[in-house]
């Protein structure tokens, strides 16, 4: 992002790109990324509780996209991690998908705060 940047984030400077300045289209983007942070927490916390690790991939699958478009390697490298605890049978390995479930729900929480000030400027 440019550093004196008019954007009011990465995700802003990133979904602006894409919509190459049609603002409607730049609002619903806005409104499908929104709701696929409020979905991943949830998603993502279902199926670790339900040890469902094949459901888990495809989550992560399905929203590969949304993570390179929203500049969100974070969210993507805990899915890989989590994948990688699970398969190398980690020790304490409850208390460690515990704290990715948290890590994630505060990296969606923080993305959907900063598309919520997209539209609101």
């Amino acid at each position: 992002m440019p550093e004196d940047s008019m954007y009011r984030n990465t995700i802003d400077y990133q979904l602006s790109k894409i919509a190459e300045d049609d603002q409607g289209f730049k609002e619903q983007l806005v409104a499908i990324y929104s709701e696929y942070m409020r979905d991943i927490p949830q998603d993502f916390t279902h199926l670790i509780q339900e040890k469902n690790w094949e459901g888990l991939v495809q989550l992560h699958h399905k929203h590969k996209t949304t993570c390179h478009v929203l500049a969100l390697q974070e969210l993507s490298d805990t899915f890989e991690q989590v994948r990688g605890a699970v398969i190398n049978k980690v020790p304490d390995q409850e208390k460690l998908l515990d704290n990715y479930i948290a890590r994630v729900s505060t990296i969606c929480f923080t993305t959907l705060t900063q598309l919520q000030e997209i539209v609101s400027s």
